[in-house]
């Protein structure tokens, strides 16, 4: 909703857009998990795509309004794949949660300012970074393994990633929002304290994938996070107000 509301910004009197018969691609994608459950991790993969392909679509305004469908395709074929392989009273605990997600996000993204939508966006980014970390742990948690395995490796990225994105996006809120001062956070060496930062995470990595732990690995992961979230303050907050679109999206990605 946010995203096409800053997309009908830019329209035209008189123009035409045909851009949602691109979401048809989703009734496929339904058919494909309800029918053919060995279709799902390939439904997974493609939906994947798409969301990068979103990223690059919204890089440019003549190619935007095909980003948008292409993320909303892309996040509808992974919520279903994930779904159908799930049992039933998950799923009814899921859907519950969506419904209730879904109708605020709905409600807020019809009644926020044309003003405030670049804030919005960074405000629900957070919460993708929040939903990402608190996955990657509970993941891990949940199926343990030793080693630098596919899945651990997504954990501590995961959880990195997300903890960068949620305190990340949150100063790009205040920023745009006002609540925070637009200058530039200009610490003293702060190149250093980003290498040092980037330096304890990989030591991180390592203690994590030789640990036979899971209460130490699980530990490592929050740490991970923690650290995460200070270096998306700073990060974030060493670039001034004018380019937050441009971290932003940077975080999105």
């Amino acid at each position: 909703v946010v995203s096409q509301r800053m997309l009908d910004l830019f329209k035209k009197p008189g123009d035409r857009d045909y851009s949602p018969l691109m979401l048809a691609p989703g009734l496929v994608f339904f058919y494909a998990c309800a029918a053919h459950a060995e279709l799902i991790q390939p439904v997974l993969s493609v939906s994947a795509l798409l969301c990068v392909a979103a990223i690059g679509g919204l890089a440019a305004m003549s190619t935007a309004n095909t980003g948008c469908k292409f993320g909303m395709v892309g996040v509808f074929g992974a919520l279903v794949a994930t779904l159908m392989d799930l049992p039933g009273e998950i799923v009814a605990i899921s859907l519950m949660l969506m419904l209730v997600g879904g109708g605020a996000g709905l409600v807020w993204g019809m009644r926020v300012s044309p003003i405030a939508l670049p804030q919005t966006v960074a405000a629900f980014h957070s919460l993708v970074g929040l939903a990402a970390m608190c996955t990657s742990i509970g993941s891990y948690w949940a199926m343990p393994a030793v080693g630098a395995t596919m899945e651990n490796v997504s954990a501590v990225l995961g959880t990195f990633i997300g903890g960068v994105t949620l305190t990340g996006s949150i100063v790009a809120f205040g920023k745009l929002n006002g609540n925070l001062s637009s200058k530039p956070l200009d610490l003293p060496y702060k190149n250093y304290l980003n290498l040092s930062g980037l330096g304890a995470f990989i030591l991180m990595m390592h203690l994590f994938f030789n640990t036979a732990s899971v209460g130490f690995g699980v530990f490592i992961l929050v740490l991970a996070g923690a650290l995460a979230c200070v270096m998306g303050v700073h990060l974030v907050g060493s670039v001034g107000g004018g380019d937050m679109p441009v971290c932003i999206t940077v975080l999105n990605s």
